[in-house]
């Protein structure tokens, strides 16, 4: 009984102080970020069962409250059932049964892996998933070093970065961001916090692609062929509404003249012609 009580005394002094390495000593239960967890007490409670994370209650067995944690009992067991597994309800966990502990967990989201696409001079925007103090390294994966590179430290809004990062990153809300990306860029981001167990928060793998220049200049060729063909379906329409303003009147004009001159040429003919007829002599 007073090992157990030893125990039970150094684990709620390792909670309360925040260390990692009570993660060896008592059960963890691994999660992916953002599912729903479900934790148990296995021991036996007739009085007050209640739930506490870090020396802050959370739950309180039988009570139904509005909240991202409830408990409840089953067959002389209780269960907590946290709603969100992520880096604010992570933690050690304890049961108390009239104020005295009964059980240990250990909650913890699995480290986030993904990958990326980033187009030559973009941006690659990094969430760190953690308000706690974090160190971002690098290893490249385009035939250079494969050795981790510490690139920046980020608490809160302020970022310490080495040299050749520093006028490239900047925090935005819980994100860092590294601008202007370049072939060099593609390889493996991990994220860890700053502490005595360097959490693994996540690894990015991260490609850097460049847009074909051949593709490029057959886009800008089409681009520019479109253009021509506009400008030459404007400057049609243009002349053709010059033409029929001033043009179509002065036909019209030159074709009526040219009618009156036939029809006075054929009166003058018809004069002609009676003035013909009576100077021939009867016979």
């Amino acid at each position: 009984m007073q090992l157990f009580s030893f125990w039970v005394l150094t684990v709620l002094t390792a909670v309360l102080s925040g260390q990692q390495t009570l993660a060896n000593f008592i059960k963890t239960t691994w999660m992916d970020l953002n599912d729903s967890a479900t934790l148990s007490c296995p021991e036996p409670c007739s009085g007050v069962e209640t739930w506490e994370r870090s020396g802050q209650k959370v739950a309180k067995c039988g009570v139904n409250e509005e909240s991202e944690f409830s408990c409840e009992r089953r067959l002389e067991q209780s269960s907590l059932t946290v709603s969100q597994v992520n880096y604010t309800t992570r933690g050690f966990y304890h049961t108390k049964c009239d104020g005295k502990v009964i059980c240990f967990q250990n909650l913890q989201p699995n480290p986030h892996n993904s990958s990326v696409e980033v187009s030559a001079g973009g941006s690659l925007i990094l969430e760190l998933l953690t308000f706690h103090p974090v160190t971002l390294t690098f290893s490249r994966t385009d035939g250079g070093s494969v050795t981790p590179v510490q690139m920046c430290t980020v608490d809160g809004r302020s970022v310490l970065c080495n040299v050749g990062y520093e006028d490239r990153v900047s925090v935005c809300g819980n994100s860092m961001v590294l601008r202007d990306m370049v072939s060099a860029d593609s390889g493996v981001y991990t994220v860890r916090e700053v502490n005595d167990g360097a959490a693994l928060i996540q690894t990015v793998s991260v490609t850097v692609k460049y847009v074909q220049q051949s593709w490029m200049w057959e886009n800008e060729y089409q681009q520019g062929l479109k253009t021509r063909a506009l400008g030459f379906g404007i400057g049609a329409l243009v002349l053709g509404v010059i033409l029929g303003f001033f043009a179509v009147p002065r036909g019209l004009y030159l074709i009526n003249r040219y009618v009156q001159r036939l029809r006075r040429q054929d009166s003058s003919c018809m004069d002609q012609t009676e003035d013909v007829e009576k100077s021939v002599p009867l016979t």
